[in-house]
């Protein structure tokens, strides 16, 4: 037992390549202050919004709700283009997601937080496939949860420490399964929500021939090496307050999480306060708009009766 405890304080960890952590320069964080603040008063005003801790009982966002999330993810963006210049990568490295760097596209994500999960599913929720997406990440998230059970020793399977053995090995075990991100467009080699993709996939930025960050690769993933460009230590604080206040408990995996926030919708499209509904077809998807600029539509069918009875 003794021996078991030392070997997990100090004996060799495989980390994933999205786990390291990249120091920041000083310079760095100084250059970025504005946008370190806009971060942090965009999460402020998320906080305050009326009703964002009655989300599970309403189904119904705060009116600007995802208006602040996305002027968060810009300032965020800004900050991670004035970090990069502090760091030793090259001018436009490839990030992860986009076309030429999908290959860490393989690792599922840890770290969502619920206002990234909330923000990801109301983007694919208005999808024609977004069933078979969902499908998807219910069975990428039974592997993954049947994997890090695998591993557990514990007595308790529900009490899993993340940052344990557990978890380490059952995230490298289910990425060597080789299953591919459900929002990954293979086909167009792209992330299909890269606006909204979360902090995990934006921070990350391989440095070592993108092939390596594949799974199956001989050097994945003690020889990926990466910078990760989390945000700062208190714009951290700032999201776990947050995911505190919104009362979800979201799993930090991407996949459980998207699905805890369809579970909370009962498959619904989920929208701000005020918004009227989307209308939903019989299979789940999203009523389309009509299209009447085509041939049969009825303004066209009228126009032709009405010359017809001209002549």
């Amino acid at each position: 037992m003794v021996l078991g405890l030392l070997g997990a304080w100090f004996g060799h960890r495989e980390r994933m390549p999205t786990d390291r952590v990249t120091r920041i320069p000083r310079s760095a964080k100084k250059a970025a202050a504005a946008s370190i603040t806009g971060m942090q008063q965009a999460l402020e005003q998320l906080g305050a919004l009326p009703g964002i801790a009655d989300i599970k009982e309403s189904r119904r966002l705060p009116r600007g709700f995802f208006g602040l999330v996305r002027t968060f993810y810009t300032h965020y963006d800004e900050y991670n283009g004035v970090v990069r210049k502090h760091l030793p990568i090259a001018d436009q490295p490839k990030r992860k997601g986009e076309p030429g760097c999908t290959s860490p596209c393989y690792e599922i994500p840890m770290g969502v937080h619920a206002i990234e999960a909330v923000n990801i599913y109301r983007t694919a929720r208005v999808w024609r496939d977004f069933p078979d997406v969902a499908k998807r990440l219910g069975e990428q998230g039974e592997q993954l949860f049947k994997a890090i059970q695998a591993g557990h020793t514990g007595k308790d399977p529900e009490k899993i420490r993340l940052g344990g053995k557990a978890v380490r090995q059952g995230r490298l075990a289910a990425a060597k399964h080789l299953e591919p991100c459900p929002f990954l467009d293979q086909g167009k080699d792209r992330c299909r929500i890269w606006e909204d993709r979360p902090l995990v996939c934006r921070m990350h930025i391989p440095t070592t021939p993108v092939e390596w960050s594949r799974p199956d690769h001989e050097q994945f993933p003690q020889g990926v090496k990466a910078f990760n460009i989390r945000t700062p230590v208190k714009v951290q604080v700032h999201l776990t307050q947050l995911d505190k206040r919104m009362l979800l408990q979201s799993s930090p995996f991407l996949p459980a999480g998207v699905l805890q926030v369809l579970e909370l919708a009962q498959g619904q499209a989920i929208q701000e306060v005020g918004e009227a509904p989307l209308r939903l077809q019989q299979d789940g998807s999203v009523a389309q708009r009509a299209n009447r600029n085509v041939k049969h539509a009825k303004k066209f069918q009228k126009a032709k009766g009405k010359r017809a009875q001209r002549k």
